[in-house]
């Protein structure tokens, strides 16, 4: 199915990038630190981290870390 607001999208988006100077550079997603931490087997330290990078308290970090973990398939 083609979807046909999609193209003035991608034109407004064009004509942002070179209005404004810049050049979209694709880079491969990196690995982010928490699911690195988790993989390694450092879950404390996976919730330590989230729980400094979101502001959250002890409970909820240990509750992301475990839906990082789910979504990781561990």
């Amino acid at each position: 199915m083609r979807y046909p607001h999609l193209g003035v999208l991608e034109r407004k988006v064009d004509f942002l990038f070179e209005h404004l100077g810049l050049t979209y550079v694709d880079k491969p997603p990196q690995q982010d630190e928490i699911a690195k931490l988790i993989l390694d087997g450092d879950g404390i330290g996976a919730i330590k981290l989230y729980q400094q990078r979101h502001k959250v308290n002890l409970l909820d970090a240990k509750r992301a870390v475990e839906e990082i973990r789910a979504k990781l398939g561990l």
